[in-house]
């Protein structure tokens, strides 16, 4: 028998009274639980495997079925946090379901992750503690959004994230350098190369004419610098993902990205 905590990443119906839990353990990495019964009422694991939920779970690994491509048998679930304030915010829940979807999908299964654990974790503590926040309220400069800090703006959350996942997964990016001449950048940089490395410098990209948004580098300037990126939060998190996808060399499609943009359309459309 194993212990360990997990973080639900999916959920998906197995039959009329059973699921299968796709999690993100502290122990054995990505596997896969199948809770037969989980859906009645009296069912033992009622909310500890709920989507985003954090639990303690003890399950059998099954020995013929190494690299995590088995259904595993839970035998105890305890439920740890549910983060109900994340849950009551609709923007933060359509966030940690894109950053738990990246993970289900591109993590490697079976294998230990447990300092991927330990930032998702993280990062969703921080959905939960900010999610009564009005999001990026706090005027620039004021805010400390660093990823280590301990309470990140809801804006910048998602941005750190990838930041420090691309860094677990072998693809530093260095925000505040440039990638053809390595001097360190005093400001904004002049370009964004996904594909091929990082920032450009001005003197570097000379007469080319740019091809990042001027959103892009103003925000990423911003998250190197810990400041709240605001306004530029969708542009820095697509050049963020844009430059994992590129460097994992395999583009599987997130799901919940569309989701995301769509109730992001709906807080810009009732903001107006």
């Amino acid at each position: 028998m194993i212990k360990s905590r997990c973080i639900v990443l999916h959920r998906f119906p197995y039959s009329d009274s059973s699921w299968i839990v796709k999690a993100l353990t502290e122990e054995r990495g990505v596997v896969s639980f199948i809770l037969k019964g989980g859906k009645r009422k009296d069912s033992p694991f009622r909310g500890a495997l709920d989507p985003l939920a954090e639990s303690e779970v003890v399950f059998r690994e099954n020995p013929q079925k190494a690299g995590g491509d088995g259904l595993l048998f839970v035998k105890e679930a305890s439920l740890l946090n549910w983060r109900s304030r994340m849950r009551d915010n609709l923007m933060s829940t359509a966030v940690a379901q894109v950053m738990a979807e990246i993970v289900m999908r591109y993590a490697p299964p079976g294998v230990p992750l447990q300092e991927e654990f330990l930032l998702l974790n993280k990062a969703l503590d921080n959905l939960d503690s900010g999610a009564e926040l009005c999001e990026c309220n706090t005027a620039e400069g004021t805010v400390s959004a660093g990823p280590n800090s301990a309470i990140q703006p809801l804006c910048n959350v998602f941005a750190n994230w990838l930041l420090e996942t691309c860094d677990l997964w072998g693809f530093h990016l260095d925000l505040n350098t440039c990638y053809r001449c390595e001097r360190a950048l005093d400001h904004a940089a002049a370009d964004f190369h996904p594909e091929s490395g990082g920032l450009i410098c001005k003197a570097c990209l000379g007469v080319e004419a740019p091809r990042a948004k001027n959103q892009t580098v103003q925000g990423l300037w911003m998250l190197s610098q810990g400041k709240a990126v605001g306004e530029y939060q969708v542009f820095v998190e697509n050049a963020l993902l844009t430059y994992l996808r590129n460097h994992m060399g395999f583009l599987k499609e997130i799901h919940s990205l569309q989701w995301l943009q769509e109730i992001r359309k709906l807080c810009s459309a009732q903001a107006t």
